[in-house]
């Protein structure tokens, strides 16, 4: 209690002091004019001092002030009691009115960012309101209160037109000179608002770009001033000066902050009508003195309007400017901003960090997954980097980090390590991800950029193999070479799926019997060269060819078992859908219509698809396959027991056939470990009423142990190597 006792006296005394202080020292520098013998004030500039130390203090300056003008007055007056309590009545009562109405329509920041987009509200309430209700309540008061005659002029002027310019005088200690107090008395008060004054204002006029135009205005500005307030008149001066005052604030607008305009317009001001000599040179009537402060007036309002406008015209540029250079999804710098970064660093070691199996992750959590994996990579990789390094965003699978220092290779194998290490958590589910890097030194800008930055995505592409960083130096030609060759070999499969270039092979699946069926292995043809499926299948998969390509190969394989027909309605063929196929929307009902052209049964064909479909919580996925089995094919689930897969899984599994993945089938004879899981596979199938199949059967060996174990079918070099479907 004593504490805020002690905080709210220390807070008065300061205000009193500076209200004391300012309302004096104002006073004493309200510039005054005499016209026709008669003194009048050009600026009340009291009234700018009480509207600077409310925009400070708030409701805190209230007392202070009134205490303040109370012995301002009793000193320069000789007031009776009532008299001066009336006279402060008069002063305060419109000002705290009109605070009170700004208050009410702008919010609690009422006092705070002048000028800005509600300004119109302050300078109509505080700059005209004000004024007049002030002028009108001393009016009033003098026909009540018989004021003493040598002050009779400033409650009531002899005529109307002193009437209009002591209004307009008001106007101008309002509108004009409350930033000249303003700014001062805030940095007094506050001396971290003067180091964000200069550094804001002062500092950015007189930035690099700006200093040779803000030094240039301001000689002129103090020049034509100096001219101005001499001694010596002539009309010259005044007649050709003048216009260039206003002309040279109006371009400083677009150099100078709009604080420092403000202050600096309110200072010029005050010179031009206290050393009015030639400001007001031929102003020999009240007319003329009334039109020179209405200009004054009309062009403090167009400077605070232009500042205002420029001002939010800079702002949105910068906000434009930031979204230009930043993703909107994951938040982090784009490429464009890499290219301004490179260009105000002088180091150049640009890395790349490929993210392996996003791509395929993504389609199976969604978009917003890929989003929330960059994210939580940028966290986490950001206490291992050092100031000014950072990370960017590319489109796909890779993010771009800028290092500087020595061994870069020890760093990143350092940041791969630590990634691969960890597990990435979307909606309570752990995904395995792996990461591989690569790094090299900017030879360029521009295309030669962006050449790099593919090279860097291939070769970091290549890392996640082996987990080693790869650096991008002496093999440059290497990966050129790598990099053309994958875009030579992209355009030979889209020229082959563009010219159905496909010739299917079968290779049998068989029972101990020799009945069975056969599956599809697809070959391209480009031009006469045969591309293999380790040609094709990752160029397929990279560049989202997949739904394309399958199409394309089941509906081949339609063609011919239309031309082909058997009368009993038994499995031929089995065929791969790609994980990327099933993760397309409409992908089953493609599928389904096609059979329905062809006039193909689906009980003919098997859809084997991957483990990862499979167990994929993805809906689409799931939906996709669960429409397939409902319209009458088979699913069969390949290479089982190599990725996903877990007996926890394979209890509650959808599917007809598992067929298990070749490695555990190669050393069978010798792995007793590999014959234990197999037969635990096909032990667990067959209570789920799943039929098995062998992959990589290479030995009368292997096929008596797996034939032994429960496995139905075999598939294998040694039942039969792939033959082309014509023959």
């Amino acid at each position: 209690m004593k504490i805020k006792i002690y905080n709210h006296g220390r807070v008065f005394l300061t205000v009193f002091i500076l209200s004391l202080v300012t309302v004096s020292f104002s006073q004493y520098l309200s510039p005054v004019s005499s016209v026709d013998g008669v003194n009048i004030f050009l600026a009340w500039l009291p009234l700018s001092a009480m509207l600077s130390l409310i925009f400070i203090f708030g409701r805190h300056a209230i007392a202070p002030l009134i205490i303040s003008f109370a012995l301002v007055n009793n000193w320069l007056m000789d007031l009776t009691l009532s008299q001066a309590s009336l006279l402060l009545l008069c002063q305060f009562v419109p000002v705290l009115l009109a605070c009170a109405i700004v208050r009410w329509r702008l919010g609690n920041r009422w006092r705070h960012g002048m000028p800005n987009k509600k300004m119109g509200v302050r300078i109509f309430w505080l700059g005209f309101f004000a004024p007049a209700a002030i002028k009108l309540s001393l009016f009033i008061s003098s026909i009540w209160v018989a004021y003493p005659a040598t002050f009779a002029d400033f409650f009531d002027s002899p005529s109307t037109i002193y009437n209009i310019i002591s209004v307009q005088s008001l106007i101008c200690a309002a509108l004009i000179f409350s930033m000249m107090f303003y700014y001062p008395l805030r940095m007094l008060v506050n001396p971290h608002y003067a180091r964000a004054f200069w550094r804001r204002s002062v500092k950015l006029s007189f930035s690099a770009h700006n200093r040779i135009f803000t030094v240039s205005w301001l000689l002129a500005v103090v020049t034509v001033v100096i001219i101005l307030c001499a001694p010596f008149e002539s009309k010259y001066i005044a007649g050709y000066l003048v216009p260039v005052i206003f002309i040279l604030f109006m371009s400083g607008i677009r150099h100078l902050t709009a604080p420092l305009i403000c202050f600096s317009w309110a200072v010029t001001a005050f010179f031009l009508i206290s050393h009015n000599h030639n400001f007001f040179h031929g102003v020999q009537t009240e007319y003329s003195l009334a039109f020179i402060l209405s200009v004054l007036i009309s062009v403090t309002i167009c400077i605070l309007y232009m500042a205002y406008i420029y001002n939010h015209s800079e702002w949105l540029k910068r906000v434009w400017r930031s979204q230009a250079m930043t993703d909107p999804l994951t938040g982090l710098a784009n490429l464009r901003a890499l290219e301004l970064h490179l260009a105000k660093h002088d180091y150049n070691i640009v890395c790349c960090l490929h993210l392996n199996n996003l791509e395929f992750l993504s389609r199976h959590y969604g978009m917003m997954m890929r989003v929330h994996c960059k994210r939580t990579i940028t966290r986490e990789l950001q206490p291992m980097m050092l100031k000014n390094e950072k990370l960017f965003q590319l489109p796909g699978s890779e993010l771009l980090l800028v290092l500087k220092g020595q061994d870069p290779t020890a760093r990143l194998q350092q940041m791969v390590n630590f990634l691969n290490g960890r597990k990435i958590l979307w909606h309570s589910t752990a995904i395995d991800m792996e990461f591989g890097a690569s790094w090299g030194r900017i030879e360029g800008s521009g295309e030669s950029l962006h050449h790099m930055l593919g090279q860097l995505s291939w070769l970091s592409e290549q890392a996640c193999k082996t987990q080693h960083v790869m650096a991008l130096t002496t093999s440059l030609d290497a990966v050129s070479d790598q990099t053309t060759e994958r875009v030579l070999l992209l355009h030979k499969v889209k020229l082959a799926l563009e010219e159905g270039g496909l010739k299917l092979y079968a290779q049998p699946i068989q029972k101990a019997d020799g009945s069975g069926y056969h599956e599809i292995l697809t070959r391209l043809i480009s031009n006469g060269e045969i591309l293999t499926p380790d040609q094709f299948i990752p160029i397929i998969a990279q560049f989202n060819l997949s739904v394309r390509f399958d199409m394309q190969v089941v509906e081949t394989l339609l063609q011919w078992l239309q031309a082909h027909p058997m009368p009993s309605p038994l499995v031929r063929f089995s065929v791969n859908l790609m994980p990327m196929t099933l993760m397309q929307k409409n992908a089953a009902q493609q599928l389904m219509a096609l059979f329905q052209r062809y006039c193909v049964s689906p009980c003919s064909v098997i859809i084997e698809i991957t483990e990862e479909q499979a167990f994929s919580h993805a809906e689409i996925s799931l939906h996709n396959i669960q429409q397939l089995q409902d319209y009458g094919f088979l699913i069969a689930i390949d290479d089982f027991g190599t990725g996903y897969a877990n007996f926890e899984r394979l209890k509650r599994l959808n599917a007809d056939i598992v067929k298990i993945d070749g490695c555990f089938v190669k050393e069978i004879a010798r792995e007793s470990m590999d014959a234990m899981i197999v037969k635990a596979i096909c032990s667990m199938a067959k209570a789920k009423s799943l039929a098995v199949i062998a992959e990589y059967v290479e030995t009368e060996e292997q096929r008596a142990i797996l034939l032994d174990l429960g496995v139905d079918y075999l598939q294998g070099y040694l039942i039969g190597r792939p033959q082309p479907l014509a023959d």
